[in-house]
């Protein structure tokens, strides 16, 4: 995945806002932070629009089960905050994977692996004030919005992080925050194994995120002719389209309920 860069006196041309779907054609994948909930200092401290979860029940229902929530989290927490247990998913940037019909189709990571990379991690928020360490099990995330300052130092830690586990994980940089995950799974690799599964087969896939760490998804769904939409300014992009706020963001997902059949 290669983004284009630009010079510092070069503007990025706006993109376009995405136009409206058919829902009988599409596979709808969704970032959860920063996409469809606002970011928190605190990733437990998100708030949950009132509307969201019965819209987005609506929209699988529209879609016929065709949507896949696609995240940094773990998915008991997907499932607490979005309340689609039943829904196909992607938790820890696709180290797991859900289908919509309850199938579990990654290997789950053996958690321990990772033990000397936590001692480093609670070394370094016990040195570094407003460093949170989020521990999701089979992967360990540095978060440094509360304390940008301290980014250096953090990106020195997850470096050494890496080197006490090995080659079977890697560091991915995302929106204040760099996690230590398992490797060769990301975002992109999430959305070609639920595109494999029903009811996506043969639908086009939209993936609308807004970090790094949605950029594979974009790749992945432009090269398999599909849409891809980014939430917020961050530029570069490989996205095609804008929106510009989660609020846009869960704008346009409802009109998928009224307007599914929209040319």
């Amino acid at each position: 995945m290669i983004l284009a860069e630009t010079g510092q006196s070069e503007l990025f041309l706006p993109l376009p806002t995405p136009p409206r779907a058919k829902a009988a054609t599409i596979a709808l994948f969704v970032d959860i932070d920063g996409t469809l909930v606002d970011f928190a200092a605190r990733p437990d401290g998100v708030v949950v629009d009132d509307s969201l979860r019965p819209m987005l029940r609506e929209v699988r229902t529209r879609l016929g089960g065709a949507l896949a929530a696609v995240s940094g989290r773990p998915l008991r927490e997907i499932d607490a905050l979005l309340e689609l247990s039943s829904s196909a998913a992607a938790g820890l940037h696709g180290a797991q994977l859900r289908t919509a019909d309850g199938t579990i189709l990654a290997v789950m990571h053996d958690a321990s692996q990772l033990d000397p990379a936590r001692e480093l991690a609670a070394s370094m928020a016990a040195a570094h004030p407003g460093v949170l360490v989020e521990d999701k099990g089979a992967a360990i995330a540095l978060h440094y919005r509360m304390a940008p300052a301290a980014a250096n130092d953090v990106a020195r830690a997850a470096l050494e992080m890496l080197h006490t586990v090995g080659p079977n994980y890697e560091l991915l940089h995302g929106n204040h925050v760099i996690e230590l995950k398992p490797a060769q799974t990301n975002k992109g690799t999430a959305l070609t194994a639920l595109m494999a599964t029903s009811p996506f087969i043969g639908r086009t896939p939209w993936m609308i995120g807004d970090d790094l760490t949605d950029e594979d998804a974009f790749e992945r769904a432009n090269e398999l002719g599909g849409v891809s939409v980014i939430v917020g300014p961050r530029r570069p992009t490989l996205a095609h389209y804008a929106l510009t706020n989660p609020a846009a963001a869960r704008a346009w997902i409802a009109s998928l309920i009224e307007h599914g059949d929209a040319a």
